[in-house]
């Protein structure tokens, strides 16, 4: 029987904070992936999610999950940042999580900062949200064409999958330099040498551009509504989830144009044109 040759083991030495961190940055700052390839890594993070989401199942999809998300996100971070990006954020904490509320933003990356301890380094952790409510209320039948930073999209996963690349990018930037800002060159390079970006903003079906389209109603519209069994008259203020009506009345608060006014938060559907 031929014997094994000795070999010397050698300890697996785990990367250190330092050592991912410089890779991030030769990454952030040189790396440029053509656009085929792109596209290829691109199309298989869809395949991979789809086959694995016990939620999604198509492309426009009408349920998905914080895991979705996750697994997203860990794909784009193996492919494109030499699973460097999401190593470095768990060091310190890292969640993923949907949010019905956010009705502007397409996706958000936040940073926390705790001091638990007198005279310790604060405690940190990132987020990275995305819209549910965008992401839904967008693909329905006669939508527009959507363009998610400056990339046509033509369904709900498409749509995430741009906006998850940009906020990699918000995470690689802070976990690199601390800040980022996709407003500013840098940020804007890296989306294009990574991605393809040419825009940094969305083109999501808003609450404001639902409203006027379904229920004919705009900022500054007079509308009506039942309240209590009265019908009251007053004015569009604001349109998020619902929209915020301002009553005139003597009991209500004085705004800067001399008047007062209630404020009363009503669901589209409720409101009619006045």
């Amino acid at each position: 029987m031929a014997r094994t040759p000795n070999r010397k083991l050698v300890p697996r030495i785990a990367p250190t904070i330092q050592s991912l961190r410089s890779n991030l940055e030769d990454l952030l700052e040189g790396q440029i992936v053509p656009a085929p390839e792109y596209q290829a890594r691109s199309h298989k993070i869809q395949e991979i999610v789809l086959n694995e989401s016990r939620q999604m199942g198509t492309e426009n999809f009408r349920a998905t999950s914080a895991t979705d998300l996750r697994r997203m996100a860990e794909l784009y971070d193996t492919y494109f940042f030499d699973d460097s990006c999401l190593a470095l954020a768990h060091h310190f904490g890292m969640t993923f999580r949907w949010s019905s509320r956010m009705t502007k933003a397409g996706g958000k990356t936040t940073r926390f900062s705790t001091r638990r301890r007198l005279f310790k380094p604060p405690e940190t952790r990132y987020e990275i949200t995305l819209s549910s409510s965008l992401i839904f209320q967008t693909f329905q039948k006669d939508d527009r064409q959507i363009r998610v930073c400056g990339c046509p999209c033509n369904n709900r996963l498409q749509a995430m999958q741009r906006i998850v690349e940009h906020e990699l990018i918000h995470l690689g930037e802070m976990l690199a330099w601390s800040n980022s800002d996709c407003a500013a060159q840098q940020f804007q390079s890296i989306a294009y040498r990574f991605f393809g970006h040419t825009e940094h903003r969305h083109e999501l079906v808003t609450q404001r551009e639902r409203a006027a389209k379904l229920y004919s109603i705009k900022l500054g519209a007079r509308v009506s509504f039942i309240h209590e069994g009265k019908r009251l008259t007053g004015v569009v203020n604001r349109i998020t989830r619902r929209a915020t009506v301002l009553v005139e009345s003597p009991q209500g608060v004085k705004y800067n144009d001399g008047k007062c006014y209630q404020k009363f938060y009503i669901p589209l559907s409720n409101l009619k044109p006045a």
